[in-house]
């Protein structure tokens, strides 16, 4: 009796499950899949084809369409998923906010002779056959967005790959389906367009930085022996390594953010409290160097000076007037090491990393020792 029970009640807590989790599949059934063909004359016809072109191409901002077919008895069973509710399906990841817009429908009868004798004397059913578009857009809302297109894009490996297609819901399996594609993660005019505008502005900001005084020391000139100003041009002048560090970071930021926005049309993209605190650590080590440079200017005096004339960038940013200063250099190693990881997280996954707290610490003793040393330091 007991284990009648058990039975029971392993019945109706599988079937209350079944009940929940929807599934697509045993609803609807892919027919083919969609391709344009050229027509001649500039214009394009649609063509349901079981064996796409191999040379099919999708990316992000592109499209996909299926021809799906059910039946209205299928889709009037209690708990059957709208039509509506599917999501794409690219290289096994179910990509969310990618729903399909309905291009058209048509129902036919189910053919005569289909089924038993007891199917035939019920009610008349029909096969329903919708085509589906559906957008390959990247919905970063959610965790599961997040995770489906850190696997996709990060299981690339290169520019260009060849996947698997399909359709199901969120949670559930992907339809059944043969249908490959390859994925294009980088090409086309938008990413024309990122690198004419990355270089207009690279050589924008060499020609702040080597043209101008604006990344460079802001300390009081030395004196000759009466006691005079010997005076340094703004562009002779050492670089400042708080100032080119804030400087780069910025553009860095700047260089993700554009990337983005035109790689994947997200103008609307999410920048970590992470990276703002990154840009807040750089902020504030910079307006300390600049508070302690002006403190040095007021003190000068007569024989107070510790501003250099420029070497080049990698002497003036790590070194002072004993060699390579090692408070310098751990800030400064520190710095380019989350840089290249910013740089190398942004072009694998199109968004801009989330740095472990951890990591925000090492930066932030880095920058309060940097602060520190240059109250007594000179580089003359």
């Amino acid at each position: 009796m007991k284990t009648k029970h058990w039975l029971l009640m392993f019945f109706l807590v599988g079937s209350s499950l079944a009940a929940v989790a929807q599934r697509a599949d045993g609803i609807y059934h892919i027919a083919c899949m969609v391709q344009m063909n050229d027509a001649g004359g500039g214009k394009k016809t649609a063509e349901c084809t079981t064996h796409p072109r191999q040379d099919r191409e999708i990316g992000i901002g592109s499209r996909v369409s299926f021809d799906v077919t059910t039946t209205h008895e299928l889709m009037d069973e209690e708990g059957a998923p709208e039509v509506t509710d599917l999501i794409l399906f690219v290289d096994g990841q179910p990509l969310p906010g990618t729903h399909p817009v309905v291009e058209n429908q048509t129902d036919e009868p189910l053919p005569s002779g289909a089924g038993d004798q007891e199917e035939k004397n019920q009610k008349e059913d029909w096969v329903v056959t919708f085509r589906l578009t559906f957008p390959v857009t990247r919905d970063l809302s959610s965790a599961k967005g997040k995770e489906s297109w850190t696997k996709l894009l990060g299981g690339l490996g290169k520019e260009r790959k060849e996947v698997p297609v399909s359709i199901g819901l969120i949670n559930g399996p992907p339809l059944p389906s043969t249908y490959k594609a390859e994925f294009v993660r980088l090409g086309g005019i938008r990413l024309t367009i990122f690198l004419f505008v990355a270089i207009l502005l690279g050589l924008g900001f060499l020609g702040v930085a080597y043209k101008t005084g604006a990344l460079r020391d802001k300390e009081p000139p030395p004196l000759d022996a009466g006691g005079n100003e010997i005076k340094i041009a703004p562009t002779e002048r050492a670089f400042s390594l708080s100032r080119t560090q804030i400087a780069v970071w910025t553009l860095l930021v700047v260089y993700a953010y554009l990337f983005i926005w035109l790689i994947t049309g997200e103008y609307n993209t999410e920048i970590p409290r992470t990276i703002l605190a990154i840009l807040g650590i750089s902020a504030g080590t910079y307006a300390t160097a600049a508070a302690v440079d002006k403190d040095k200017e007021r003190g000068a005096g007569g024989t107070g000076t510790t501003v250099a004339k420029t070497e080049s960038i990698f002497p003036d940013l790590l070194s002072t007037s004993g060699g390579a200063s090692l408070h310098r250099v751990q800030f400064g190693l520190w710095s380019v090491v989350l840089m290249i990881v910013f740089i190398v997280t942004v072009y694998d996954t199109l968004a801009m990393p989330q740095f472990d707290p951890s990591l925000l610490g090492l930066m932030g003793i880095s920058s309060a020792a940097y602060a520190g040393m240059k109250i007594p330091e000179k580089k003359v």
